[in-house]
């Protein structure tokens, strides 16, 4: 029977009763990745390219290294020191049988899919980076990464009932009861993995960061399909959501309901409470941040005022992400809200909250996506409300002693009675900050009085009919048309 021609990884291969025999010269592209980094995005951006097939994770990498172990281990070779890692040196007759059988199931798969060069994206690849390039001397490397703060973020909404599945497992082990932590231990093994191929081989590798390939996707795709040197793809932000992308196997649980990429995931990190993240593990990840162009995790961290996207501006392509400046949708009906509390006041309040009435405080409503806010300074004991910013030439927001911010979203719920103020605070949802160290006593009396303020409680004394009267009023005209502009 006469022979079946193809291509494989850029190399003519032939077919025959005994399988798939290839000679290639031009090796595979694996991406290195970790959960929750947009991995699945990228995965469908290569996959809609022509030439590129890129199916769902095959753990391929790792298939690998198990392989290389127990071909070493038959031959007697030298075995690493950690059980389950690729052997320091594999035997050149290990090398070759185990790249004739991945050329034999990608050579299948691409001839299936009538492309020309393989792609592979798992999970955890940096780890059998080394054994990788072995193998395939001529491999490239697709190094993604996101910052950590939306990696901890996805990774929590991802596992709301407890970290499992993404590699998180043998993270929460060491650190239970703080996922935060265990999350940040996650990125920044698997980042200082992947950086470490990047220093090793900087000729093979190319980096794409999450917030870039979202902000500007065509372009990134370019530069990414120019590194594994095939023809840009036009439109392919676009082809990528079509019913050719392979359903099985693991994948972004949400990227089967999406229809568009989109910025909005890019800075929803900032509601993460860095001081949950041990300080010997927030000082490397910093270090590590900072080499990759992202912004700290500091003391400042989802503060008011701070910009929305989390790379550092000097490293950021062409038009920049929104950084604020626009109007906070729902910002005028809680501005209305909290005068008319203000006003309604009294005497009596400050009477009952005497020891910490006193201080100004601010109320922050800013956007998830794209970080617009507007600020309120609340002086009570002036009986005043007056609308700062960040961007504000006077010093009226620097007289705040403390600050809680949240959505327009979040205030329109909590308002509306549909979210208890506490419970969003618990759940980040609002976060109270303070460039102090106020005392749990402190920020208890403070949340307290807000709720007063608010009229979120039934526990402070009765306020005067008249003003019960007028403060309900005032709500419901407050968050009515709060609802119709977040909604």
């Amino acid at each position: 029977m006469d022979a079946l021609t193809g291509q494989v990884n850029g190399a003519e291969l032939a077919t025959g009763g005994a399988g798939l025999v290839a000679e290639t010269q031009g090796g595979p592209v694996f991406v290195l990745c970790m959960g929750r980094s947009g991995s699945t995005l990228l995965r469908f951006l290569l996959d809609a390219h022509p030439e590129l097939a890129c199916p769902p994770e095959t753990s391929l990498p790792a298939l690998v290294g198990q392989l290389a172990v127990v071909w070493s281990l038959i031959e007697g070779a030298p075995l690493s020191a950690e059980r389950g890692d690729a052997p320091p040196r594999v035997p050149d007759g290990a090398v070759a049988g185990i790249r004739r059988m991945v050329d034999e199931m990608t050579g299948s798969y691409l001839a299936r899919r009538d492309k020309r060069l393989f792609c592979d994206k798992s999970l955890g690849s940096a780890r059998t980076a080394d054994l990788l390039v072995q193998i395939y001397p001529d491999a490239k490397f697709v190094c993604l990464y996101r910052h950590p703060m939306d990696v901890i973020r996805s990774g929590l909404d991802a596992c709301p009932w407890g970290l499992n599945g993404y590699g998180f497992d043998q993270y929460i082990v060491g650190s239970p009861g703080n996922a935060v932590l265990a999350l940040a231990r996650y990125w920044l093994d698997n980042a200082t993995l992947i950086s470490g191929v990047e220093e090793r081989y900087p000729d093979r590798c190319h980096r794409v960061r999450y917030e870039d390939l979202v902000a500007d996707p065509e372009s990134v795709m370019t530069d990414v399909y120019a590194f594994i040197g095939v023809e840009s793809a036009p439109g392919v932000a676009g082809a990528c959501f079509s019913g050719e992308r392979e359903r099985f196997g693991p994948a972004d649980y949400k990227i089967w309901a999406t229809s568009a990429i989109s910025t909005d995931s890019v800075g929803t990190g900032e509601s993460v409470p860095a001081g949950m993240i041990a300080p010997p593990i927030a000082a490397a990840m910093n270090e590590l941040t900072g080499k990759l162009g992202y912004l700290p995790v500091d003391a400042e961290w989802g503060t008011p005022g701070r910009p929305a996207d989390p790379r550092n501006p000097d490293t950021i392509r062409g038009m920049a992400h929104a950084s604020g400046g626009e109007p906070v949708p729902g910002a005028g009906p809680l501005e209305e809200w909290l005068r008319s509390q203000v006003t309604c006041a009294g005497d009596q309040f400050a009477q009952r909250w005497e020891a910490c009435a006193a201080d100004k405080f601010l109320v922050v409503s800013r956007a998830v996506a794209g970080g617009s806010e507007a600020q309120w300074l609340v002086d009570l004991a002036a009986g005043t409300v007056t609308q700062t910013g960040p961007a504000d030439d006077d010093d009226d927001a620097d007289d705040a002693a403390w600050s809680i911010l949240g959505s327009p979203e979040t205030w329109q719920t909590v308002l509306g009675g549909q979210v208890n103020l506490h419970a969003a605070l618990r759940r980040c949802q609002l976060r109270y900050c303070s460039p102090g160290d106020d005392g749990p006593l402190a920020t208890q009396d403070r949340v307290a009085m807000l709720a007063d303020l608010l009229g979120l409680g039934s526990w402070p004394l009765a306020a005067t009919a008249a003003q019960a009267t007028g403060a309900t009023a005032a709500s419901e005209r407050a968050v009515a048309p709060m609802a119709a502009a977040v909604g």
